[in-house]
């Protein structure tokens, strides 16, 4: 029994709006995004996202995003509201945070790909994620996005089996990946 669980998103340091804005890049959460899809029975696949809170990107490439679990979306209410409680415990770890560095030198110039090292902290651990991404710069924004699904393992993450047999005795004991792939899109205006 496992259960596939959003765990990333992308860069947290966590510096505050007000500072990147002065000196590089705001995440736009309006036109940024996290996706992710649950598996249960190895082939039922749900999809679902989390909405960026906050986040930026400096000059010098150092980025930072957070994420707000309660945010999780997959369409169905009771389902958002089991994988919060019983799964993530977003009331004890209520956030995802994501941060790196990137090459000053992908900021301007023709669209890159790219791997990025990342740490992400989820449920209290944190890990090094390496994320395929293509970088778009522009004289406005840049747009950072996934080139390719990751696929993320809540266990890495000090996700419980127990947490993922609570959320599968809410389905009737169905059997629920521990494994998710991921994918984002990331606005970041100047």
């Amino acid at each position: 029994m496992k259960k596939r669980i959003p765990t990333l998103g992308l860069f947290c340091i966590l510096i505050s709006a007000p500072s990147f804005a002065e000196t590089g890049y705001t995440l736009d959460p309006k036109l940024s995004n996290v996706t992710f899809a649950t598996i249960k029975k190895q082939f039922v696949v749900e999809p679902a996202s989390i909405k960026p809170l906050s986040g930026g990107l400096t000059k010098e490439g150092q980025f930072s995003i957070l994420l707000d679990l309660k945010t999780v979306n997959t369409g169905v209410s009771i389902r958002d509201q089991r994988l919060n409680e019983l799964y993530f415990e977003s009331m004890t770890f209520p956030e995802v945070k994501i941060s790196g560095k990137v090459d000053p030198s992908m900021l301007s110039g023709n669209p890159k790909n790219t791997t990025i090292e990342t740490e992400v902290t989820l449920h209290g651990v944190t890990k090094t994620i390496d994320f395929p991404v293509m970088v778009v710069p522009s004289e406005g924004f840049v747009m950072v996005n996934s080139t390719s699904t990751i696929i993320v393992n809540g266990a890495d993450f000090g996700i419980s089996t127990e947490n993922l047999n609570k959320l599968s005795a809410t389905v009737g004991g169905l059997a629920i990946s521990d494994k998710v792939p991921l994918n984002f899109n990331l606005l970041f205006d100047r």
